[in-house]
């Protein structure tokens, strides 16, 4: 995948196992928008610190091409589900994106 991932932690502790596993719930969701898609930025944070709950977020910005930038969220009581659901929103987001500019007779 040729998209540039920014991975930044608020508060929350990110290790290589879950740099990867961005990277690799990224790829899947993007790759087949990889012309189109600038760079992405992943952010996490803890909401309630360390009380627990459904408090961890996964915020994913991106820019698409010609479009401007965009981000989705995503929050679960673990880090790697919010991942989950965030790489999904994206890849749903960015293909409606191209689908709705499409219509409109854009390029």
């Amino acid at each position: 995948m040729n998209i540039q991932i920014q991975i930044r932690g608020i508060g929350v502790p990110t290790s290589e196992a879950l740099s990867a596993h961005v990277e690799r719930r990224l790829a899947f969701a993007l790759s087949r928008f990889s012309s189109r898609v600038d760079r992405v930025v992943v952010r996490f944070s803890d909401l309630n610190g360390p009380k627990g709950g459904l408090d961890k977020v996964c915020q994913v910005g991106f820019t698409v091409k010609g479009l401007g930038p965009e981000s989705v969220e995503a929050q679960d009581a673990d880090l790697y589900c919010a991942v989950d659901l965030a790489a999904a929103k994206a890849g749903r987001r960015v293909a409606r994106l191209l689908e709705r500019n499409q219509d409109w007779g854009h390029p």
